[in-house]
């Protein structure tokens, strides 16, 4: 991925323990919140895990996890998100989703770099 715009990684696990750069591609909003972003990983989660079979994960929706927490604009790093796998196709080309269209796969932070990532885990 050229030029990703930030780095998500778990210190909780998830198969999110080595950063995946990251993409932005809208904001979207739920049932339940407007504050959440649209994001393409790179490398994409393993869907078999999530019954998808060969098919992996590359596009997941952030929201703040904390109050006070923000992407628009991302103020503070790291920002703590849940992360959301979409249940619909297409979703990059919506602007809402509904709450039962979502599953939250993830506890995460996104980092500004990489190296920032990483040294989380040191």
């Amino acid at each position: 991925m050229n030029n990703p715009d930030f780095y998500l990684a778990s210190t909780e696990g998830y198969d999110l323990n080595q950063p995946r750069s990251c993409k932005r591609i809208r904001p979207i909003a739920s049932d339940s919140r407007t504050d959440m972003l649209l994001i393409e990983i790179d490398p994409p989660l393993i869907g078999q895990k999530y019954g998808l079979g060969g098919r992996d994960i590359s596009l997941v929706i952030i929201a703040p996890r904390h109050k006070g927490g923000s992407l628009f604009p991302i103020a503070d790093w790291p920002t703590y998100v849940h992360v959301a796998r979409p249940l619909i196709e297409n979703v990059e080309s919506r602007d809402t989703v509904g709450d039962n269209e979502l599953e939250l796969i993830a506890w995460a932070e996104i980092y500004r770099t990489e190296e920032d990532a990483r040294m989380k885990f040191m």
